[in-house]
């Protein structure tokens, strides 16, 4: 069961990402049901599988720096 939460809460992750919704990073990690710190642990995952995540603190959100699909 585990492993469909994982899945699950990094399909959203990408979700929120790629349309640029995600909110200031205590929002984020409300919305994904995980504390700020875990939500820093998932995104540090990603990145280190190739996603180009950065943040701006003038839209406050979390975004791709350039085109990214998970596989």
């Amino acid at each position: 069961m585990k492993v469909f939460e994982y899945l699950d809460r990094i399909s959203r992750m990408h979700k929120l990402v790629e349309h640029r919704v995600t909110g200031t990073p205590e929002e984020f990690a409300e919305q994904l049901g995980v504390s700020r710190t875990s939500l820093y642990e998932l995104i540090d995952e990603l990145k280190s599988r190739g996603a180009p995540i950065a943040y701006s603190k003038s839209i406050k959100t979390f975004y791709y720096t350039e085109p990214f699909e998970i596989s």
